[in-house]
């Protein structure tokens, strides 16, 4: 019967069995303590960085958060007899139109969509209320925007305005 000798193998391979050995002994237990990081819910750090980019805003790499102003405004449907208002708000630069809106303290509603959150109610006016093709919209500098609030990001110098459209 042939028996196995792990000294007749070539150095090489031997060099390779170790470091192969050790990278499993380090990469094994940092798996698991990134999952009890998580609360074991499996998060990935892909997932963690896309979490605190919607909570706090993107921020460009080797650069500090700098706040700007930007002036939000809202104009309601006519049914519901209330004057256009605009507020001034402080927010991180690279914030987004839906984290500026929030920040305007008015009641929003928004659903997940395949490009993102969209706006489906703005202190209790929902899309939909004023015929079927009614619903909330929103430009950026008077300019439309085609991207979703909680993607279209906002630099000094930007106004938001968010209209409901009566079709």
């Amino acid at each position: 019967m042939n028996k196995f000798d792990i000294t007749e193998l070539p150095k090489q391979w031997l060099v390779a069995l170790v470091a192969l050995a050790f990278t499993f002994l380090l990469v094994v237990p940092g798996c698991a303590s990134e999952a009890a990081d998580n609360g074991g819910n499996g998060e990935n750090a892909a997932e963690q960085a896309a979490q605190v980019a919607e909570e706090e805003g993107p921020i460009e790499a080797g650069q500090a958060a700098e706040d700007i102003v930007v002036p939000v405004s809202i104009t309601m449907p006519e049914s519901a007899g209330a004057e256009p208002k605009t507020i001034e708000v402080t927010v991180v630069d690279g914030s987004t139109v839906l984290q500026a809106t929030e920040a305007a303290g008015w009641d929003v509603q928004v659903e997940d969509s395949d490009y993102g959150k969209f706006v489906t109610s703005i202190n209790g006016i929902a899309n939909g209320s004023e015929g079927e093709a009614s619903g909330w919209v929103y430009t950026v500098n008077d300019e439309t925007v085609m991207e979703a609030c909680d993607v279209r990001q906002l630099a000094a110098g930007d106004s938001v305005q968010w209209s409901f459209y009566v079709g």
